[in-house]
């Protein structure tokens, strides 16, 4: 029966059913999105049932409208085309991209003086030595009942633009707070109003109570803000308005980012091609991001910026800048270090110096406990930059770490001579002063005027501060009082060690219970720990945060990744869809599902997963970049370039998504557009390391491998502790077979790298290519030490068994992967050749059935169960598995001879001969034709033509192994 004419019944997520439907309405119903893929269908009368998006004719449909449904306009589809870049000219060598900025009418900032005029610095810009404290601005903190959106005017359907919280009720029903300058829109609409200066003032106290009480203020989560409203502003005034909040930024306060988020977002509002300026609201977003809310509404915030900065500025300091930002907050800490250290090493020597990303390094070192390279990190910030309190707050902390603390105290009394209302660092001296120098009373002043002033400290600072407190009340014997700080340390901090004794010392286990933990502190501890790679303790701690809170979508999803770290795939998927759960707009969350199901080849569930995305989100550029993935890893290349384009239209500068297409033209065997993608990917990012690894892959396409080489081997003598370089270099000498060269880059890998898991895998393939069996098998199983939910290095080793013709130990490494994944891919295929080789061919059909479940398009399966039918004499058999594979390879003509041989041994003598002549047509100087020819030829007694086809082969191959036996053939033809 043809595919059309089949008929289907439908059974939908509600248990109804209907139907019989042929094919081709079923592709109709899937066409106009009357079916959505969470559908089942069972083909009628008798068939069983199955998800529709496992039959490979409707997902093929599937897909396909998915892809479709956020087409744009031709004239925007024009844009979207492959040769978007110049194709550079291939008759000239080609040299790699160079690291320019693009000249601009701005330029690129030249000095340190430049900088501080762009910020309005100039004129005798007072440094830390001698800033006095500031005069107050006219702001005031309000209730926003009316937000941002309130200035608007109501949009064109009617209804006024209010934001929506994450439960779907309208944000001005929620706690979150802006500050907003009472010069502004508000105070306008008040005076306009006539409700006079009384009411105003009524409603600025009300709105500072609200702010100061336990839901609004010092203990209410804050939303991200990102510009909207795009309009042009005054000459100048955009200039002005950055002047004040970068006056607000340097301060280094909570309030003070508030306010400089708010003038940032108001500048580029009126001028969005501010590049330096996206920076500055990327670092405010990372000093305000432990007080925000931290959900898929305050990512979306930092990933819009980030995209309009990479627009501005692609390979640029402020993209990067905002990039490592939008790394850290979601957690990924090693690609931020590396975005880093990248910034570093090609920025160093120009003539603007990356001061953000001085004080970035040290960041991520102070965060992963190193301490004396964080302090020359901090201390080059702050050189460059001395306006900025910052760098010098982090330097102190890192000397308080060190134990250097007399340093520090010095360090926080100059933050304090110049700005003597800085809370962090008089809860920090406090610390010092009592409990390294001996001055308790002087310790107790500045603790309790850090806790008890106006800025509002995050919950790691308070803790410590109260802590502070706690000890100091104990030691005069004030237990009561000492209870009472110890109490509120921990519940501020359940990572304060000391804080819990004290409490157990003071109060018992059963104070200890009642003690509540603050989960937004759980997450940053729970951070802490993901920093430093203890991925059990971050995930109990995330675990705990979302127990408290079951709408804490971040802490589900962090705790996914922890899992998904340390093995646990189930947990992770668990973790994953309580993040979905929890907030069904979290993206991030379905992305890296998806990404996790395609780690485990299951392509179905994956695109199940994204599909609900996009039903969330529908012009999501992330979501379409998974899908793109989806079919790079399953092998379709085609596929992972529709939708890769679909993800660059919606998001031009992604460079992950550029990288992708690369690998995909690479896949396809194109290496000129695979060239084009990796060079725009450097061009927006180029010290992305993967592009660059890449990018040198398809010039080695283009020039020949030694193009490849040479770049590599630049990378590796410009940045020699970066392993992905080396890693690379040592796989493009694999494959070109210069195994000397290629084990010595990847030996260097294994002296660099902690778990060099892919440098050991590499280095097992290369022995094993070199017949050096076990030494291969030692370095797969170190490899598989590493990682024990990687099925590679033990398929690997099970494949080092099987080509040694040892199944059995093959069948034990293979059962194994099984067991890990039984998804991974040709595993049962492989497990049927190792029954093959122990002459078990029932077993063999068994496992090319389940291969061929798993993986219908694989002729590979198909011609061994033709082989295994052909050992049990079951020779029609044999030759439907042959016509299977000829529909999966047709150009093959060796299936085309093995086909030939099956009808000959089943009597079917003419269609034996009429596969030899389809094989002749394919590949008419194939030896084995002539061989099988001889032996029809034979078995129809027809004498002079098989001995005739007999020579034939001979003629083709000369050193054939059969050789003797076949001469004896022709002896005895010969004789009768």
């Amino acid at each position: 029966m043809s595919e059309q004419m089949k008929r289907w019944v439908v059974k939908d997520a509600m248990g109804r059913i209907s139907g019989p439907f042929t094919t081709e309405k079923i592709l109709h119903q899937i066409k106009r999105s009357e079916l959505t893929g969470d559908e089942h269908v069972s083909l009628y009368p008798s068939g069983k049932w199955i998800q529709i998006s496992k039959d490979p004719i409707f997902y093929d449909k599937l897909l396909e409208v998915l892809s479709s449904e956020n087409q744009g306009t031709e004239e925007e589809q024009e844009t979207n085309n492959e040769d978007f870049v110049t194709v550079p000219d291939f008759e000239r060598p080609q040299k790699p991209p160079e690291n320019k900025e693009e000249k601009s009418e701005k330029g690129p900032i030249k000095s340190k003086e430049e900088l501080y005029e762009k910020l309005g610095l100039v004129d005798g810009a007072p440094d830390i030595e001698d800033l006095g404290d500031d005069e107050e601005d006219d702001f005031e903190i309000q209730d926003i009942k009316k937000d941002r959106s309130s200035k608007k005017k109501k949009s064109k359907s009617g209804r006024s633009k209010k934001r929506r919280s994450k439960n779907g009720d309208d944000e001005s029903s929620s706690d979150v707070l802006e500050l907003v300058s009472v010069k502004g829109e508000i105070l306008k609409q008040a005076l306009k109003k006539s409700l006079g200066a009384v009411i105003v003032a009524i409603l600025l106290v009300v709105g500072l109570a609200y702010f100061l009480s336990g839901e609004g203020g010092k203990e209410g989560r804050i939303r991200l803000l990102a510009p909207e409203n795009f309009k042009k502003g005054k000459p100048g005034s955009a200039k002005n308005t950055v002047i004040e909040g970068t006056k607000y930024f340097l301060e280094d306060t909570f309030e003070g980012y508030i306010k400089s988020q708010n003038y940032y977002v108001q500048a580029l509002e009126q001028d969005n091609k501010q590049a330096e300026v996206y920076a500055l609201l990327c670092l405010t977003h990372l000093e305000l991001w432990p007080f925000a809310y931290q959900d898929s509404a305050d990512m979306k915030v930092i990933s819009t910026v980030v995209q309009n900065s990479s627009a501005l500025d692609p390979g640029g300091q402020s993209s990067a800048t905002c990039r490592v930002v939008d790394l850290i907050t979601r957690g990924r800490y090693q690609e931020a270090k590396n975005l880093t250290e990248s910034m570093l090493e090609t920025q160093v020597s120009q003539t603007s110096p990356p001061i953000v990303f001085y004080y970035l390094k040290g960041y991520l070192l102070e965060g992963s406990g190193d301490y004396a390279p964080a302090i020359g990190y901090f201390q080059s910030a702050a050189q460059l930059w001395p306006q900025w309190i910052k760098p010098y707050y982090h330097e102190a902390i890192a000397l308080t770490k060190s134990d250097r603390h007399n340093e520090a105290a010095n360090v926080f009394r100059k933050i304090l001579k110049a700005r003597s209302g800085h809370a962090k660092s008089k809860l920090e001296l406090g610390v010092l002063e009592y409990k390294y120098l001996n001055r308790a009373e002087s310790g107790k002043r500045f603790l309790e005027s850090a806790l008890n002033g106006s800025e509002r400290l995050s919950n790691a600072q308070q803790s410590k501060g109260y802590l502070g407190l706690a000890e100091i009340e104990f030691g005069l014997g004030n237990n009561s009082k000492a209870l009472s700080y110890a109490q509120k340390a921990y519940s501020l901090n359940s990572r304060n060690a000391i804080a819990e004794n004290l409490v157990l010392q003071l109060g018992g286990a059963d104070q200890l219970k009642k003690t509540k933990v603050a989960g937004q502190q759980l997450i940053y501890e729970g951070d802490q720990f993901f920093r430093e790679g203890d991925y059990n303790a971050a995930q109990a701690h995330y675990r705990a945060a979302f127990e408290e809170n079951n709408k804490n979508a971040g802490a589900a999803l962090k705790a996914a990744r922890c899992f998904w770290k340390l093995s646990f795939s189930t947990e992770a998927f668990d973790w994953l869809n309580k993040a979905i759960r929890a907030d069904s707009k979290l993206i991030d969350a379905y992305v890296l599902m998806a990404d996790y199901y395609t780690q485990r080849y299951n392509f179905i569930a994956a695109s199940k997963i994204l599909s609900q995305a996009q039903r969330v989100s529908p012009k999501s550029p992330d979501v379409y970049r998974g899908f793109a993935l989806i079919e790079l890893r399953r092998g379709n290349p085609d596929g992972a370039i529709t939708f890769g384009k679909q993800s660059i239209h919606l998001y031009e500068t992604n460079v992950d998504t550029h990288i992708l297409m690369s690998e995909a033209y690479l896949a396809k065997g194109d290496h000129r557009l695979a060239y084009n993608y990796a060079a725009k990917a450097l061009e927006i990012d180029i010290n992305n390391r993967k592009a660059q690894t890449v990018y040198a892959k398809a010039l080695g396409g283009i020039q020949g491998t030694d193009a490849a080489i040479d770049y590599l081997n630049k990378l590796v003598a410009s940045y020699p502790l970066v392993v992905e370089y080396r890693q690379a270099l040592a796989e493009v000498l694999f494959e070109d077979e210069r195994f000397d060269q290629s084990e010595t880059v990847f030996r260097q890998v294994l002296k660099i790298e902690d778990k060099p898991k892919d440098a050991l895998i590499g280095l097992a393939k290369l022995q094993k290519a070199e017949g050096r069996a076990k030494e291969a098998l030692e370095s797969l199983l170190e490899a598989a030490v590493m990682d024990p939910a990687d099925a590679e290095p033990i398929f690997e080793a099970g494949m080092i068994y099987l080509d040694a013709g040892k199944p059995k130990q093959a069948l034990v490494q293979f059962n194994r992967v099984e067991r890990i994944n039984k998804l991974y891919p040709r595993i049962h295929y492989q497990i049927g050749r190792a029954y093959f080789q122990m002459k078990d061919l029932n077993q063999v059909l068994q496992e090319t059935r389940l291969e061929k479940a798993n993986n219908p398009n694989l002729a590979d399966a198909y011609l061994l169960a033709a082989e295994a039918y052909m050992g049990l004499k079951q020779y029609n058999l044999c030759a439907s598995e042959y016509q299977q594979a000829i529909k999966l390879r047709p150009q093959s003509a060796t299936i085309y001879v093995k086909m030939a041989k099956c009808y000959r041994r089943a009597g079917s003598l003419d269609a034996a001969m009429a596969m030899l002549t389809k094989a002749a047509s394919e590949e008419s100087g194939l030896a084995d034709i002539y061989k099988e020819q001889g032996a029809i030829y034979e078995t129809k007694g027809e004498v002079d033509l098989a001995i005739e086809s007999y020579n034939q082969y001979f003629v083709l191959d000369p050193n054939a192994p059969d050789r003797a036996q076949i001469e004896q053939r022709i002896m005895s033809l010969q004789r009768q």
